[in-house]
C-alpha cells in the first residue's frame, strides 16, 4: 500500500512538472514568433509544446542568436523558470529550471551545425524551406534526413537507433535532394554513397565510412573555404579554452555517518537530474575516484565493521595519509575535470572530508593541522551535503559502531559542514523522494547563482 502510494504521489508530481514544462516551451515559442525571430525545431519535436523527454534543438537565423536567447529568457521569467546552467558547446546550451519545483528543460540553440569547428551538414538553407506546425516551424523532410544521420555518425561513429526508420524513409523520398544538400560537404562519391546505403539501411558500412566522411568533411573546408574555417577553429578553441577555465559541471560531495543514506540518496539525485544530467554525463565515487588504487577497491568487500582493526602508528599513518591526498590531488585533475569539463554531475559518497571526521575507519592517526592543510591544497567540491538524522535513526538503520561514536561523528559532520561556505545540510529522516529534492534543490540554486555570476542572467 505504501509503495503503491508513492508510486502514486510520484506520478503526480512528474505530470505537474511536464505541465510546467509546456507551459514554459508554449511561452518561449510565442516569444520568438513576437519578436520576429527566425527559426525551427529540428528533430524530436512530434510532441511538443506539451511534453518533451529530449533537449529541444532550435535552428536559429544567424545574426538572432542573442535575441533568441533573450526572448528565451524572458518567456522563462514570466513562467517561472530560470537559468542555471548555459554552456557553449557547438551549440548554446540553455538549461531551464522551475522556481517552485525540480522541472528542468533544456534548450539547444545552433547557428549551423558543427563538429569540432567544421560545418558537418551546410544549414544556410534550412530557414527557408522551412514548413509550420502549430506553435512552431519543423524543417524540410531532406534537411532533417541529413540532420539526423549525420549529427550522431560524425561525432561519435553510430547512427542513432532510434532515428533508424525516418532516416531511411527520408532518403527513399528525398533521394536527390538530400545528395544535393550534401555533396559541397562531402563531395558527389560520398554524398552518392551515404543516400544509397541509407536508403538502404545499410548502417555497418556506413559507420565504418565514418572515418573517410570526418576527413572528406575536413580537407574540402580547409580547401574550398580557408579562412572560414580558420575562423571556425578559432572560434572554437576560443570557446574550449573558456570552457576549461569556467566548467559548466557540478562537483558534489556526499557524506554523514554510517546509515545516513548516501549511496540511495545519490541514486535518487540523478534520477531528478537527469535532464541536466543524463547517464552518460554522471560520475559517481565511493570516498575517492581511484587512480592508484582502482582495482584494490574494486576488490574490496563491503565493510561492516569499519573499526575493527587497530590504527597505524603516526608515522606510517602520515605515509598512508600522504598517499591518499596524491590520489586525491591528482584525480581532481585528471577524472573530476574531464567530466566537468563536459558538463557532467560527479557525486562523491564521503570524500576527503572523512579525513576530519573518521581516520579511525582508515586506521589513521594524522595530526588535524595536517588534514587541514591538506584540505587547503586540493581543488574543492562545489558543494558538499550532510545527510543528517539524529543517532539513534542512523543506528536503527545500521549498527556498525556503538552508539557513542555515531553521536560523536554527527556532531563532528555537523560543525564541519556548517563551517564551509559550500556545505549544505539535508534532513536524511524524511522520505527519500524528499531527500533526493531537497539535494536536487541545492544544486540547482548553486547553479544558478552560478550562472548569473558568470553570464549577468540579472532576469532571475
Amino acid at each position: 500500500m505504501v509503495a503503491s502510494q508513492l508510486q502514486a504521489g510520484r506520478g503526480l508530481a512528474q505530470m505537474s512538472e511536464q505541465h510546467e514544462i509546456s507551459q514554459l516551451v508554449t511561452a518561449v515559442f510565442r516569444a520568438w514568433q513576437q519578436a520576429g525571430i527566425n527559426w525551427l525545431v529540428l528533430r524530436n519535436y512530434e510532441s511538443l509544446p506539451h511534453s518533451t523527454t529530449n533537449d529541444i534543438d532550435v535552428l536559429v537565423e544567424r545574426g538572432q542568436l542573442r535575441q533568441a536567447e533573450q526572448a528565451l529568457l524572458a518567456a522563462a521569467t514570466q513562467t517561472g523558470f530560470r537559468v542555471h546552467n548555459r554552456v557553449e558547446f557547438a551549440t548554446l546550451a540553455l538549461y531551464l529550471s522551475s522556481q517552485q519545483s525540480n522541472a528542468q528543460a533544456h534548450f539547444d540553440l545552433f547557428t549551423t551545425l558543427k563538429w569540432r569547428g567544421f560545418e558537418f551538414v551546410a544549414c544556410d538553407g534550412f530557414l527557408r524551406r522551412k514548413g509550420s506546425k502549430d506553435l512552431f516551424f519543423i524543417p524540410h523532410l531532406a534537411d532533417e534526413t541529413a540532420t539526423k544521420l549525420l549529427a550522431s555518425l560524425v561525432y561519435t561513429g553510430k547512427v542513432k537507433e532510434k532515428y533508424k526508420p525516418s532516416i531511411v524513409a527520408g532518403l527513399q523520398a528525398e533521394r536527390a535532394a538530400i545528395s544535393e544538400l550534401l555533396t559541397p560537404t562531402y563531395g558527389a562519391g560520398h554524398a552518392q554513397f551515404l543516400v544509397a546505403a541509407g536508403a538502404q539501411a545499410r548502417w555497418d558500412d556506413i559507420e565504418a565510412a565514418t572515418g573517410a566522411l570526418r576527413r572528406a568533411l575536413v580537407l574540402r573546408q580547409l580547401t574550398h573555404r580557408p579562412w572560414h574555417a580558420i575562423k571556425g577553429l578559432l572560434v572554437d578553441a576560443r570557446r574550449l579554452v573558456r570552457r576549461f577555465l569556467q566548467p559548466p559541471g557540478v562537483t558534489v560531495v556526499l557524506c554523514g555517518a554510517d546509515g545516513s543514506g548516501k549511496s540511495t540518496a545519490a541514486r535518487e539525485v540523478m534520477d531528478r537530474l537527469k535532464v541536466t544530467f543524463p547517464a552518460q554525463k554522471v560520475q559517481q565515487f565511493h570516498w575517492k575516484p581511484p587512480l592508484f588504487t582502482g582495482g584494490r577497491q574494486a576488490a574490496r568487500a563491503p565493510t561492516t565493521d569499519p573499526h575493527s582493526r587497530p590504527t597505524r602508528n603516526p608515522a606510517v599513518s602520515l605515509c598512508y595519509f600522504g598517499f591518499h591526498w596524491l590520489e586525491f590531488f591528482l584525480a581532481s585533475h585528471l577524472r573530476l575535470r574531464p567530466v566537468t569539463f563536459r558538463g557532467g554531475l560527479v557525486l562523491i559518497d564521503r570524500g576527503y572530508y572523512d579525513f576530519f571526521v573518521d581516520q579511525r575507519r582508515y586506521r589513521l592517526r594524522v595530526p588535524p593541522a595536517v588534514v587541514r592543510l591538506g584540505h587547503l591544497l586540493l581543488e574543492k567540491p562545489d558543494l558538499v551535503v550532510l545527510l543528517d538524522a539524529p543517532a539513534g535513526v542512523l543506528q536503527q538503520r545500521k549498527q556498525e559502531v556503538p552508539l557513542a561514536e555515531t553521536e560523536r561523528q554527527r556532531a563532528a559532520y555537523l560543525a564541519l559542514v556548517r563551517g564551509l561556505d559550500n556545505g549544505r545540510v539535508v534532513d536524511a529522516t524524511q522520505a527519500l523522494e524528499k531527500v533526493g529534492a531537497d539535494i536536487g534543490r541545492a544544486i540547482l540554486d548553486f547553479m544558478a547563482e552560478r550562472a548569473k555570476r558568470r553570464w549577468g542572467l540579472l532576469h532571475q
